[in-house]
């Protein structure tokens, strides 16, 4: 029986393009400081889950998580 071949899976990054998210939404700021899940430094700032976190901490985890993908996927090198 012949192999079948894989189709490539086509993902969305999980970063946008300019590599920065966009956090205007007013649900994004909370007035109650919490440890960001992250760095664990005081912010009012909450994920798409209400997790708290900063922004440049998000995207920064965001970057690594997609470069796993990419390494994993061999779509780049370490």
């Amino acid at each position: 029986m012949p192999s079948r071949s894989r189709k490539p899976v086509s993902r969305v990054p999980a970063l946008p393009p300019s590599g920065v998210l966009d956090w205007s939404a007013s649900w994004h700021w909370s007035p109650e400081a919490r440890p960001c899940r992250y760095c664990g430094a005081p912010t009012h700032l909450r994920d798409s889950k209400k997790h708290p976190a900063d922004k440049v901490c998000a995207e920064a985890a965001l970057a690594d998580i997609d470069q796993i993908i990419r390494v994993y996927s061999g779509q780049a090198e370490l």
